[in-house]
């Protein structure tokens, strides 16, 4: 099993997260029955949403690039992926065949109209996500540079706030900040006293000045 790369890695490294909530899943109770009289409206416009917001971030995640092992990479990237894009395909159908009613020759256009829309769709995230990608490839190995910097050093990071990490002497420390060039560290117990990793101009770490 791969060792899971380090916050302090990933931080001097840039990666950051996202997380994108819906409208729907976050509502609360009493909010959804402060709109219940707009029921059908608030529907419509959550289905139009998900029909536009998830195939792009279907196809955009099916190419962005992550760091992953091979079980994620396969129910999240590919089988998440292409759920995101059919729940999509799903409610554009539902647009479509509610704008065109239930007529057999209709639904038949709602079915074309759906693909199509869909399809470019998921088309625009993954040209999207292929931008993304070389980005993210370099965040990630640069991450991992700094996972091996550190695991060579010695540091031993707690998880903890008063003190996050210990250095190789067995020094308590706690991260304060993040500049451009280092990352700066409290040395716990011993009043003013900073310590620093150095950073290269890509957040790869260099040295550590010890206490």
């Amino acid at each position: 099993m791969a060792r899971k790369t380090s916050t302090l890695a990933m931080i001097a490294a840039g990666v950051g997260g996202a997380a994108v909530a819906g409208y729907g899943l976050a509502m609360g109770r009493d909010a959804w029955r402060s709109t219940k009289r707009n029921q059908s409206t608030i529907v419509i416009l959550l289905a139009i949403a998900g029909a536009v917001a998830l195939p792009f971030l279907g196809g955009r995640n099916l190419v962005r690039g992550h760091d992953r092992g091979l079980t994620a990479t396969l129910f999240l990237t590919l089988i998440g992926s292409t759920a995101l894009i059919a729940i999509g395909l799903v409610l554009a159908f539902f647009l479509f065949t509610a704008v065109f009613h239930q007529a057999d020759e209709a639904l038949v256009g709602a079915a074309f109209l759906a693909v199509c829309t869909t399809g470019a769709i998921t088309l625009l995230g993954v040209v999207w996500g292929s931008f993304q990608r070389p980005g993210r490839r370099k965040l990630f190995a640069t991450a991992k540079f700094n996972d091996q910097f550190l695991a060579e050093q010695g540091f031993t990071e707690t998880g903890g706030e008063d003190i996050t990490h210990y250095d190789p002497s067995g020094q308590p420390l706690r991260f304060l900040e993040q500049h451009a060039d280092r990352l700066v560290f409290m040395v716990v117990g011993r009043r003013g006293k900073r310590t620093y990793i150095t950073l290269d101009s890509d957040g790869r770490m260099q040295n550590y000045s010890g206490v």
